[in-house]
C-alpha cells in the first residue's frame, strides 16, 4: 500500500511540474541481473524523483537511494530510500551495508547515487568529487555496472520545464575518470536543444496549447 502511494505522489508532482520528461539519445544497453550503480548529477530537488521514474517505469528495476533527511519523510522508505542523516557516522554505515546485502540479494536493482554530496544551482556547474569514495564503495558492493546519468532542467517557450536525461556508456569498473565521465555528459546535454528525444513522462500542458478563446474576439475588436 505504501509503495503504491509514495509512487503515486511521485508521479503526481513530476506531471505537476513539468510539461514533459523526455530521454537524449540512444537507450542504453544494460545487463538484466546485474546491479546498477546510476550515478549523476544533482541540480534540481526533483532529480532523486525523475532517477526513480527512470529505474522503475523504463528500466523495470527497483531503486535503493541514500537521503539525508529521510527522518522527516520516512515513507520513502517504501521505494528504497535509506537513511543517511549528516555527521551520524553509525547510520551511515548500516545504510552502506544495508545497500550492499540489497544489491547482493536483488541483483536486479539501481543504485541511486549522487556524487557531489549536496544538491546545489547548476550555475555552479558539476561540483568536483574526489574516485576514493566511489572506489571505498565499489569494494563493499557487489559487481556492478556504473552507469553516468546526467540530468538539465530547462525551458522551452511553455509555462513549465522541460526535464531531459542522458546516459553515459556504461562501465563494469571504476577508472578514476567518473568525474569526467558524467561532466561530458551534462555538458552535452546542456550545450543545444536536442534534435530528437524519447518522451518518459507527459506532464502538464501550457495554456497556449490548450486555451482558444478566439470566440471572444468580436467582443474586443472595437474595444479602446
Amino acid at each position: 500500500m505504501w509503495s503504491r502511494l509514495v509512487a503515486w505522489i511521485i508521479e503526481r508532482s513530476l506531471r505537476r511540474t513539468f510539461r514533459r520528461v523526455c530521454w537524449v539519445g540512444a537507450w542504453p544497453t544494460l545487463p538484466e541481473a546485474k546491479p546498477v550503480v546510476l550515478y549523476a548529477n544533482h541540480h534540481s530537488f526533483y532529480d532523486g524523483y525523475l532517477l526513480w521514474y527512470l529505474a522503475r517505469h523504463h528500466l523495470g528495476r527497483a531503486t535503493v537511494t541514500w537521503m539525508e533527511d529521510w527522518d522527516r519523510f520516512p515513507f520513502f522508505a517504501a521505494l528504497g530510500a535509506l537513511p543517511f542523516p549528516r555527521g551520524d557516522a553509525v547510520r551511515r554505515a548500516a545504510t552502506v551495508r544495508r545497500t550492499a546485502r540489497r544489491l547482493r540479494t536483488h541483483p536486479g536493482t539501481a543504485f541511486i547515487y549522487f556524487p557531489e554530496g549536496l544538491l546545489h544551482p547548476p550555475e555552479d556547474g558539476l561540483a568536483p568529487f574526489s574516485s576514493l569514495p566511489l572506489e571505498r564503495l565499489a569494494r563493499l558492493l557487489p559487481p556492478c555496472t556504473w552507469w553516468p546519468v546526467a540530468l538539465h532542467v530547462t525551458w522551452w517557450g511553455e509555462s513549465h520545464p522541460t526535464a531531459l536525461l542522458a546516459g553515459g556508456t556504461p562501465h563494469d569498473a571504476l577508472a578514476g575518470d567518473e568525474w569526467e565521465r558524467l561532466n561530458a555528459v551534462w555538458h552535452a546535454l546542456r550545450s543545444t536543444r536536442p534534435a530528437e528525444t524519447t518522451l518518459l513522462l507527459e506532464g502538464r500542458s501550457s495554456p497556449q496549447e490548450t486555451w482558444n478563446l478566439s470566440l471572444l474576439k468580436h467582443l474586443f475588436e472595437r474595444h479602446p
